[in-house]
Order: structure tokens, then C-alpha cells, then sequence
């Protein structure tokens, strides 16, 4: 694209680079009119396309120049030729001409003043919307719903003690899913049953992959998880059998289908006559009465019409008061949603971006339609994504490339719309950096979330999104309407590879197959940018070199290719791959082979910007080429294995060779030497995140240099056996230590750092019984995560109450055997919540916080919630 162009610092001279940036905010300018109704854009003469035409040519030129760049010729040739700057001058000539005229006309006479800015339409955002300095503080209002939340946890706490079956069932966009976690979450669920257990099912059921889900954390199936993942379906039952014997358990299943996948688990649920439950959603009512042992399914009523009100106005306005000359539209809009809390919340998220004077034509066109059931959600989606800014709508669509109810981790994501090409930022095009890319993906992100089209399902610790998803049926919607407008194909298994004919003009293909060579396919997409292959079920699946040889033949153009839970036939799968030199997304995820080495071609990538191997089958450490310095558009490497990437001593690190300035975040590094971690950083100077393991006999973690770095880990594969010396720069605002058995003494430069906002001190990180805080330390700390230490005294006895003053969340975890802690825990404003997860055994812990919580609520703080859970 043009905007990838412009990217290029050394390609055009001032003049040419210059004139193309004119060309760029011309043709967004023309784009957004084009979006008008037919009837205005009319007004548009022929000259239109005559410019449209020229521009064409300028731009395939200047492609003609870059494609010339890429294989090192000289490019004096470009320097001596005078015509593309010249096209450039007469192209932006006539466009000048054609925007004064359109300016002038009444089509833009008829837009409101805010939405031009400088000759350029730009979609309207209301001061409501989120903006990027809401980030941190992502909530979620939910439908109370109370009398039904006490029906069913009074259904799941008491009656009778033989095991029972309860459903929830409604239509799509009632809130099944919303009321069963709020049942699941409730303390009093949490410490009622030893066992809690959550399952998402969904439409498309495979008996061996909910097991594994049920047996491992959230169906992780890393090494760690290996026995289970290697075992038949009926090892499996027998070990979940096992697993719940002698226990009162709470199982979820959550929007289940079939009545198949009861028959098929249920004699893994032993009834030991203890009060165990089984707790289900379903959109059907028939598969919930054919359940034995059930009772009668828990129809979930909708909402009246005074609650569709009162999330209407909590979503749109927050804490503040609707205004008065809003309350009946309002009260309208909310009536036509039909009770529906998954049409409420959509309808206002269009409400909070649309003028004030907007929501008579949305009532309008809400009453217009012939709404039933799901119905009436379609139609609302489709409502809201005409609603959207033109950038945003392949941000949606995109989620139609992950499989349904998946949970997304929002920096890949983000990283994934970068390199597709929608991220891009118009109103600093003068000064054009992709290091703030990253940045306008999470206003994007924070945009549809704002929008309640995107739902938070994990959070930072300082409140930001870690992980999203979407619901079901939006995940249908982006599903139908990316292949609709030919934008994402998604196959299921080898019968439709087998018949799917594909357009040939096709962009994106997200293939889940099972063991079939994926070449027999036949796919011929030449114009396809992404590839996305991964397994239908939690399996590996084989991908030969005869399917790599095949991406590489047909699909040049890749810029991303995604692999995920595959097998690899050859171990140089790097160095097939490296002519594919569009290539900007690399992910290899879940791969059982033995990768131990990134080999030196991989540099052919010159456009690679995420690099991602993680969970690679291999027990140590990969070594990264000395080529890796020469990728100077890589902006995030991530290699995760045992002991995870090192640079080998012979790799040498000197001044001559490039440095990654690009580089924003880089995990897991393995460093051996005080001197090569430093040569290292010298490497990376504009790091933001930092992932490292350390040699046991390293002597100084010296990371003062990064003035950058905001988040960093350090660990080792075992506990120091020498005194460390380290230094950390005072950028950084989160730190996780693991494994180093420091001293409590050398927390002291810790509590110095003056950005630090989250700390979290895991497994054997400290060695000592005791820590005494410093006199004001720790001034902004916010988050503070203590995992088995063995710490007994926790003291702050010369601080007189000066020490953490702005920490809001406490979390404790596993063996800790605390006796006393600070006691400015007892009195600090801002104090939000403690966690603690830990043994029931661990009276005095629990008797400790209870105490903090005592002294809080003596002390006025009646809005702190302490969550206790316990290990199974």
C-alpha cells in the first residue's frame, strides 16, 4: 500500500516523499466520499476518475521502484529519474482542484463542522467513546438479574444430596453464559464445592478435546500436559472419574447442543450422594429435557422493560444522568430491544457514538423491522457494523478467523491487524513512526470494546485488556459477512478443502484440518495474504514439506502465515519458507518437532515485524543466528521453549553490525554471562518488554541502559549459587522475579523505582523469613503478587505507615506461611482487593487477611473485596 511506502526512509528523495503524502491524504479524502449515499457522490464529474486512474499508474510506479529496491539494484536509477515525482505533482494538482470544488458543494455543506478536518471526512467519535487514557480501567456492566442468580445457587447449595443435572436455557443473546459465570464466581459457589470446573462446548463438539479441557488447565495442552493429551477417550473418563471421586463438585458446561455430550461423560460423574451438580446453558430446550437426572430446566426470562432501560443508560452514560430530552427515544429503543441484554448493549455502544440527534432514526429503524428471536440480534449486528468507522470493520471481521468462544490474547491480536494492513494512523501522517502503531491498535481495540462488540475476558493487573472474545452469535455474524464480501474463508476438515473452490481474488483463508496432507487440497489462491492452518481438534496435525513447498509455490504474497499445533516432516522448515519475503506475521505455535535452531536465511524476512515460536516441543534452549541482528523491521520476537533462544558465544555482537531499533518486546532470552546480557541490550536500545533467564553463576544483571523498558521477568532454571548485583532502569513499570533466591536486602533498589506499578515476586524469587520495608518505598506500586515464598514476617515497623501508600491490589498464592504483615495494609485508602489462593489448610494466612479486612472496614474502606479460592 501507499501507506507502506511512505514507511521508507531512504528510498525517495524529500521532494518525492513529500508529494506522496499529499497523494495519500487525497485519496483517504476521496475514499470517504465514496461512502456517501449514490445520490451525493453523483455530484462528483468525470475528472474523478480520471485522477483515480493516475493515481493508479503513480502508485503501481512507484511499486515498480520499491520491487527494483528489494533485489539491490542500484538506485541511482530511481534518483536519476525525474517522472515520478513529476506524475506525483500533476496527479496532486488535479486532486486539489476536485477538493475545492467538492468542499464547496452542498454535500459537504451538509456535514456537521466537527467532521472536517483539514479537507478530510473523519468519522465521528463522541467524547463518551473510551480513549486511550481510559485503558486501564476496563469494566463491565452486567445484567443484575439477582432473583434469578438466587434461584439457580440456591438449586446448585441445597436440595436434594444425590447428583443433579441443572439447565439453563433461553435464546441467543439472553445472557446464559453472563448468569452462569456470575453463579460460578459467587464466593459462597467457590466455598461450597471442592471441585469447580468451567467448559465452553459450543456447536462444534469433540468428545476427546472437552475431556482435555475438563483434565487440564482451560485445555492447555503444553509438555506439561502431555500424559493426558497422549491418552484414548477411554483413559480419559476413567482418569476424570478419578479426579472427582469422593469429591462435591461443580461442573459448567456452557452452550451445549447435544444431549450427546452428557451421554457421552456421564458415567465419569460418580454420584457419591454429597450434593455434587452439573450445571449447563443451552439455546435448546429439548436437549435439557431429556437430561435423567435433571430438573426441570431454569428457563432464563428476558429482561422487562424498565431493566432494558436501566442497562441502556448505564452503558451509554456510566455514572452520569441521561438528559431529560433522551429519556423517551431512550425508553423506546430500549422497549424494541425485546429483552434482549446482547441487543441492549450493542444498541448502546451505537448510542454513545452517534450524536444526540441520531437516536431518532435508530428508534426509527428498530421499529421498522420484523424482529424474532435471533432475528432481532442479526439485525442489531448488522445495524451496528454499518455503524462503524471504515478502519474498524476489518478489525471485526477479523474475529472470524479464530474458532468460536476462543479466547484471544489482544497483543497477538493487535500485532495480526498491524501486519494485515488496517492499523494506520492519518492524523500524524506528517510525522509517520510505526512505533506508535501499536499504540492506535489499542485505541482501536478499546474502540470496539467501548462499542460492547468485544467483551474483556482477562485483565492486566493494572486493569488493561490481556485477553477478548466475542460472543457467539457476533462470531457467527463476522463469519457470514467476511465471506459475504469475500474477505476471510474459514474450512473445516478435509471434505470442504476437498470441494471449496475458491475466488481468485481471495485474501485471507483460515484452514482447520485434520491428518490430510494439506497440498492434496489444491487450493490455488494467488492473491492470498494470510494463511492460518491449525487443527480442527486439540491435536498435532502433520503439515510435510510437501504442503510448506506448495504455501511457498502458490501463495507468494503472504504477509501472514500462522501454524498452529502442527508437526513438522522437515527440521529446515525456516529456510523453505524465506522466500516469502512479504511476509510480515510469522507465528509457529504449539509445534511438536526439533527446532533448536533459527537458521540465518530467516533474514530473508526483511519485512517480518512479529516473529512467534512458542510451546516448541524441544527440552532446551534455541539458538538465534547472528543474522538476526539484520532484520531491521522486527518489532516482536518471541521464542519459547524450555530454557527459550540464546546467542551463541561465536555470534558476535560488535558495533559494526546492526542493532534492532525496532525491537519492542523479546522473550525468552537466555543469557549465560554478565558481559553478553549487556552486549545484548546495546542490541535492543528501544525495548519495552523483557523476557530473561539467567545462568545460576551469572554475577550482575546490569539493565540499567534500556531506558525504555517498562516490563521485565528474570528467572533462571535454578536458584543462584552466587550474590548477584543488578540494576534496573527507572522506566520500568512491572517486574516478575522468579527462582533467583535473592536476599530480602536487595529488594531495597527495588522499592526505588520510581515508575514501578506492578511487582510480582514468584516461586523462590526471595530467600528469607523476613522483609522489612524502607521509609516511603514503593510510591506508586499498585499491584503486588506474592507466590510461595517463605516469608514469615512481613514488617514495616520504621515506616510509619509511609510505605506502598497506592496499592490497590494484593494477591497471595500458594505456600506462604506468613505471620505478620505491614500494618499500613490496615489503612490504605486505596486498597481495592486481596486475592489469596492457597490450601484450606492454611488457617493463619486466611486469619490474617480476614484481619486486614476488619481493620479496613474499621477504618471507613467499605469497597474492599476479598476473593479467597483454594487449590483442588
Amino acid at each position: 500500500s501507499l501507506w507502506q511506502l511512505l514507511l521508507c526512509n531512504t528510498m525517495f528523495m524529500v521532494s518525492e516523499k513529500g508529494q506522496m503524502k499529499l497523494l495519500y491524504e487525497g485519496l483517504r479524502f476521496f475514499r470517504s466520499i465514496l461512502r456517501e449515499p449514490q445520490e451525493q457522490t453523483d455530484e462528483l464529474d468525470g475528472r474523478f476518475l480520471t485522477i483515480l486512474i493516475g493515481a493508479a499508474i503513480v502508485i503501481c510506479s512507484l511499486y515498480v521502484v520499491n520491487n527494483v529496491n528489494e533485489v539491490d539494484i542500484n538506485d541511482s536509477v530511481v534518483r536519476d529519474s525525474p517522472d515520478c515525482c513529476a506524475m506525483l505533482v500533476n496527479v496532486n494538482n488535479d486532486i486539489k482542484l476536485i477538493k475545492a470544488q467538492i468542499t464547496g458543494s452542498s454535500m459537504m455543506r451538509n456535514l456537521p463542522s466537527n467532521q472536517i478536518f483539514e479537507g478530510q471526512v473523519v468519522s465521528k467519535t463522541s467524547s463518551l467513546m473510551p480513549s486511550k487514557g481510559k485503558i486501564t480501567t476496563v469494566q463491565e456492566v452486567i445484567v443484575e438479574l439477582k432473583d434469578e442468580a438466587k434461584k439457580v445457587t440456591d438449586q446448585l447449595i441445597g436440595g436434594s444430596e444425590n447428583l443433579e443435572i441443572i439447565p439453563i436455557v433461553g435464546m441467543p443473546g439472553l445472557g446464559k453464559t453472563t448468569l452462569a459465570k456470575k453463579i460460578y464466581n459467587n464466593p459462597s459457589i467457590m466455598h461450597h464445592f471442592h471441585i469447580c470446573l468451567w467448559n465452553t462446548v459450543s456447536q462444534v463438539y469433540n468428545k476427546k478435546n472437552l475431556l482435555l479441557q475438563i483434565l487440564c488447565d482451560d485445555g492447555n495442552l503444553s509438555r506439561k500436559n502431555e500424559e493426558p493429551r497422549n491418552m484414548d477417550e477411554d483413559d480419559l473418563l476413567q482418569k476424570l472419574y478419578q479426579k472427582l471421586k469422593g469429591n462435591r463438585y461443580l461442573v459448567v458446561f456452557d452452550d451445549v447442543w447435544d444431549i450427546r455430550v452428557w451421554n457421552d461423560l456421564r458415567f465419569s460423574f460418580p454420584n457419591d450422594k454429597n450434593g455434587s451438580r452439573v450445571l449447563f446453558t443451552s439455546r435448546f430446550s429439548n436437549v435439557a429435557s431429556e437430561v435423567e437426572i435433571g430438573r426441570e430446566p431454569h428457563n432464563l426470562r428476558a429482561l422487562t422493560d424498565s431493566e432494558s432501560w436501566e442497562l441502556l443508560k448505564r452503558k451509554v452514560f456510566g455514572q452520569e444522568d441521561c438528559p431529560q430530552a433522551l429519556h423517551e427515544l431512550g425508553m423506546e429503543i430500549a422497549k424494541n430491544c425485546k429483552g434482549l441484554p446482547l441487543t441492549v448493549v450493542i444498541i448502546a455502544g451505537i448510542l454513545a457514538s452517534i450524536e444526540h440527534s441520531g437516536w431518532a432514526e435508530l428508534a426509527k429503524s428498530l421499529t421498522s423491522t420484523i424482529v424474532y428471536e435471533t432475528d432481532l440480534c442479526m439485525h442489531t449486528l448488522q445495524i451496528s457494523y454499518e455503524h462503524l468507522p471504515h478502519y474498524l470493520k476489518p478489525c471485526l471481521l477479523y474475529f472470524g478467523a479464530f474458532p468460536e468462544d476462543q479466547e484471544i490474547k489482544a497483543k497477538n491480536l493487535m500485532w495480526l491487524w498491524i501486519a494485515e494492513g488496517y492499523v494506520q494512523d492519518p492524523m500524524r501522517l506528517e510525522d509517520v513512526d510505526p512505533m506508535l502503531l501499536d499504540d492506535v491498535a489499542e485505541e482501536y481495540m478499546m474502540d470496539l470494546i467501548g462499542r460492547n462488540l468485544v467483551m474483556v475476558s482477562k485483565q492486566k493487573s493494572t486493569g488493561g485488556v490481556k485477553a477478548c472474545c466475542i460472543h457467539d452469535l457476533l462470531h457467527e455474524f463476522c463469519r457470514s459477512k467476511a465471506q459475504e464480501e469475500n474477505f476471510l474463508m474459514m474450512l473445516q476438515g478435509y471434505d470442504e478443502l476437498s470441494v471449496f473452490n475458491a475466488p481468485p481474488n481471495l485474501q485471507r483463508l483460515r484452514i482447520c484440518s485434520e491428518y490430510k496432507d494439506f497440498k492434496k487440497s489444491r487450493i490455488f489462491c494467488p492473491n492470498l495474504s494470510s494463511l492460518l492452518f491449525s487443527n480442527q481438534i486439540k491435536e498435532y496435525c502433520r503439515f510435510t514439506r510437501a504442503d510448506i513447498l506448495f504455501v511457498c509455490l502458490i501463495y507468494k504474497h503472504l504477509r501472514v502465515l500462522v501454524l498452529k499445533q502442527v508437526i513438522l516432516d522437515c527440521d529446515d522448515f525456516l529456510n523453505e519458507i524465506n522466500v516469502l519475503v512479504q511476509l510480515r506475521y510469522l507465528a509457529i505455535l504449539a509445534f511438536l518437532g526439533t527446532m533448536t535452531v533459527i537458521p540465518p536465511s530467516v533474514a530473508n524476512l526483511s519485512n517480518l515485524e512479529t516473529f512467534l515460536a512458542e510451546d516448541l516441543g524441544t527440552s532446551g534452549a534455541v539458538s538465534l543466528p547472528e543474522t538476526i541482528w539484520n532484520m531491521k523491521k522486527l518489532k516482536h520476537l518471541h521464542i519459547r521453549s524450555y530454557e527459550g533462544c540464546y546467542v551463541p558465544e561465536g555470534n558476535l555482537l560488535d558495533y559494526n553490525s546492526f542493532n534492532l531499533h525496532k525491537l519492542e518486546t523479546f522473550s525468552c532470552l537466555y543469557v549465560s554471562s554478565s558481559e553478553r546480557l549487556e552486549e545484548i541490550a546495546k542490541k535492543i536500545p528501544n525495548i519495552r518488554q523483557l523476557e530473561i533467564k539467567v545462568s545460576a553463576f551469572i554475577t550482575k544483571v546490569s539493565l540499567d541502559s534500556l531506558n525504555q523498558l517498562e516490563s521485565l521477568k528474570v528467572s533462571t532454571t535454578n536458584q543462584f549459587r552466587s550474590e548477584v548485583e543488578y540494576c534496573f532502569p527507572s522506566t520500568l513499570k512491572k517486574l516478575t522475579l522468579e527462582l533467583l533466591g535473592l536476599p530480602w536486602s536487595k529488594i531495597s533498589l527495588i522499592e526505588e523505582l520510581p515508575n514501578l506499578e506492578v511487582l510480582k515476586l514468584l516461586w523462590r524469587s526471595f530467600k528469607g523469613k523476613r522483609w522489612d520495608m524502607k521509609e516511603g518505598g514503593f510510591r506508586k506500586l499498585r499491584v503486588l503478587w506474592l507466590e510461595s515464598l517463605d516469608l514469615v514476617e512481613w514488617i514495616d515497623t520504621d515506616c510509619d505507615g509511609g510505605c506502598i501508600p497506592s496499592l490497590e491490589k494484593l494477591l497471595l498464592v500458594g505456600s506462604l506461611d506468613l505471620k505478620k504483615v505491614p500494618s499500613c495494609l490496615m489503612s490504605i485508602p486505596t486498597l481495592e482487593m486481596i486475592k489469596v489462593k492457597t490450601l484450606k489448610t492454611n488457617e493463619s494466612l486466611l486469619s490474617l487477611v480476614r484481619g486486614i479486612e476488619d481493620e479496613q472496614r474499621s477504618n471507613g474502606n467499605e469497597n474492599l473485596k476479598i476473593l479467597i479460592d483454594f487449590f483442588q
